[in-house]
């Protein structure tokens, strides 16, 4: 199949192209991995079967519908955990948590690559990926109900088939991210075009400076094509043609001085060398040097994204530009200039910092002192500037090391942060399992507020492997359960039996993570009046559900001057992948994370925790750190102020800006 015939068509066509795609390559790398382990025809049918319609509950799930209005699945049925095959659910979900451990990052940037394809579409996807490791364990236990295996059979079953599953998953996710990135889809996201429609007057004029920027050629370069030009068909005044090299060597010194003189006023040169009388004079090579530096310089002055000491910086580079322009051969040379090179870095490193950063950092008297020293040389030539362009990159560097320096001492805090985010993940990952979408009610709310915490405190202290996990989340459903008539009759006097001693184990937990007896209670008292009024056969009582909020929480580690901390304390259901760009980051990569404060953290990447699931960023200029989850992070990169910064160009930019506006 073609791109255009996959891409074309309105969007629901394309969004159910899309889902059909995907749900086929999905059952088909399920198939070929149950296939090495299940020889049955009829057993591989019924799990491929029960995995498609997971998907299609997933798929077709939209914000604000309910679980029945999903092609009719009650919230029993959509349970993973049965209350009598306590051991079994239990096997299922650590399977679960296992595959999502291995395939997690791979299944996460395809599920992110699927969002974007899809917005514009009537379809959206939920936090769960209907691809992911849920749709697969349902599927196992639809295989167990379908052949009416017992539970001995089924988890030596799930024992066989988890490597082959693990391969054939982690293998399908990375295809398939990959086969739609290179498709190009993502072009449609947020409404930018398909395609750039072409240019008439390029077209018609395949010599004019547009046309040359199309065909490859580099905007310097064709700025400076396009200056030479411009020259070229004015007449020239007489001297310029005739002058010999004492008068020609006069004139630049009289220039020079007349530079110096305007560098007097402050701010730089207030009147252009290009269009004043002596500019006049110039030969058009010289003429094509000054206009790039005039340009460069004028765009940077404008440039809103660099902060105003950055702006003052460049302006003052001016006159020691404008001067390299006069004497220097290789100024606009098809290797790049140190002098342009020191542009381009003073300008990176102004992106990266705050718009109303002072002017007194350290960094920024550091590059003052820099440029003044090429303010004040006597005669400027080419190694005056790649000894400046040398002494800004030591600068960078040093406070990018001295930032990680200064982030080393967190590393203890920073791995500590990650177990106990790991741990919340996994109890999330088992209580979404065990709760599956069920109704609000003031059992799940107390699942979701309450009892997740004793699941991942046990998960920090003990593991997911452990008996006291199995315990915790047989607990889970035990609760679950006792609000539930959907899986067979319960007795009355069961139920009245078995509550109390299901009451005093979920006091125990909730001692076990800290809470005073009075909020105990607080946190027992509805299902307590759900039970009571169940037994004595009264409806239940109104229920307002308390969801807890699924962003992150700022806070400080007083103990550590310096460090805050952005993660989730809550549960928090389905996926929350991170941007593939966000997913690579390495150590040294500089980046500005939005903060629910209001505040914005800019600085270094200066540390990955041993899972890449807490990134701790540094300040280069102040003693500041920031510890933040993935899954925070993956929220935050939503928001404007959250950037990734790469080197950029700014000579770049304002060529071809004066390229497309003469």
């Amino acid at each position: 199949m073609t791109q255009q015939s996959r891409s074309g068509g309105s969007p629901a066509e394309r969004a159910e192209a899309l889902l059909t795609r995907s749900r086929s390559r999905f059952l088909q790398a399920l198939r070929e991995a149950a296939e090495e382990v299940i020889h049955h025809p009829d057993w591989l049918e019924a799990f491929t079967g029960a995995a498609g319609e997971c998907f299609d509950e997933l798929a077709s799930r939209r914000p604000g519908r309910s679980p029945e209005d999903a092609h009719g699945l009650t919230a029993s049925r959509m349970n993973l955990v049965h209350d009598n095959e306590a051991d079994y659910s239990i096997a299922l979900i650590n399977l679960d948590q296992r595959l999502h451990d291995y395939c997690g990052r791979d299944l996460a940037a395809l599920h992110m690559r699927m969002r974007m394809q899809l917005v514009g579409t009537p379809v959206v996807l939920q936090d769960e990926s209907p691809l992911g490791t849920e749709s697969v364990c349902r599927a196992l236990r639809g295989l167990k109900e379908a052949e009416r295996l017992s539970a001995t059979e089924a988890q030596g079953l799930l024992q066989q088939l988890e490597e082959p599953l693990r391969r054939h998953l982690s293998g399908f996710y990375r295809a398939f991210e990959h086969e739609l990135a290179n498709e190009g889809l993502g072009s449609r996201v947020r409404g930018r075009p398909q395609h750039l429609e072409p240019d008439p007057e390029a077209s018609e004029a395949p010599d004019s400076p547009a046309a040359r920027v199309k065909l490859g050629i580099h905007p310097v370069d064709a700025l400076r094509l396009s200056v030479l030009a411009r020259h070229k068909g004015k007449p020239q005044p007489q001297p310029a043609g005739g002058l010999d090299r004492s008068l020609a060597s006069a004139l630049i010194d009289r220039i020079e001085a007349w530079l110096g003189e305007r560098q007097q006023y402050g701010a730089g040169v207030p009147v252009s060398l290009g269009a004043s009388e002596l500019g006049a004079l110039l030969s058009p090579v010289k003429a094509a040097a000054v206009e790039v530096v005039e340009t460069i310089c004028g765009y940077a002055f404008e440039a809103p994204r660099l902060p105003p000491a950055f702006r003052s910086l460049i302006a003052r580079l001016r006159v020691p530009l404008l001067r390299l322009a006069l004497r220097s051969e290789t100024l606009l040379a098809a290797e790049r200039h140190a002098a342009l090179r020191l542009v381009d870095q003073i300008a990176n490193l102004g992106r990266t910092l705050a718009p109303d950063c002072s002017p007194d950092l350290p960094v920024c008297r550091g590059l003052l002192t820099i440029v003044n020293t090429l303010v004040q040389a006597p005669r400027i030539s080419d190694k005056d500037f790649e000894a400046a362009l040398g002494s800004v990159e030591a600068l960078i560097l040093s406070r990018q090391r001295s930032a990680i320096a200064r982030a080393a001492a967190f590393k203890s805090e920073v791995e500590r942060m990650e177990r106990r985010d790991v741990a919340l993940q996994h109890a999330c990952r088992a209580l979404y399992l065990v709760i599956g979408h069920a109704n609000p009610s003031p059992v799940r709310n107390f699942l979701e507020n309450y009892w997740v915490h004793v699941i991942a405190k046990v998960a920090y202290r003990h593991g997911s492997d452990s008996a006291e996990w199995a315990t915790r989340l047989h607990t889970a459903n035990r609760l679950l359960a006792s609000v539930d008539d959907s899986q067979g009759g319960r007795s009355l006097q069961r139920r009245v039996a078995e509550i109390p001693y299901l009451i005093e184990e979920l006091k125990e937990g909730l001692t076990w993570v800290g809470l005073t007896e009075s909020r105990i209670w607080d946190a027992l008292a509805p299902c307590m009046a759900l039970h009571a009024n169940l037994i004595a056969g009264k409806p239940a009582p109104e229920f307002v559900p308390r969801r807890s909020s699924c962003r992150p929480t700022l806070g400080s580690r007083s103990e550590k001057t310096g460090l805050k901390v952005l993660k989730h304390k809550q549960y928090v259901p389905g996926e929350l992948p991170l941007p593939p760009a966000w997913a690579a980051l390495e150590v040294g990569d500089t980046v500005s994370v939005a903060l629910p404060d209001g505040s914005v953290m800019r600085g270094f990447v200066a540390m990955l925790a041993p899972l890449r699931q807490v990134i701790l960023i540094a300040d280069g200029d102040h003693n500041m750190q920031l510890a933040i989850t993935a899954r925070a992070l993956s929220q935050q990169v939503e928001l404007p102020e959250t950037q990734l910064f790469r080197p950029a160009s700014i000579v770049d930019e304002a060529a071809s800006n004066k390229l497309v506006q003469p």
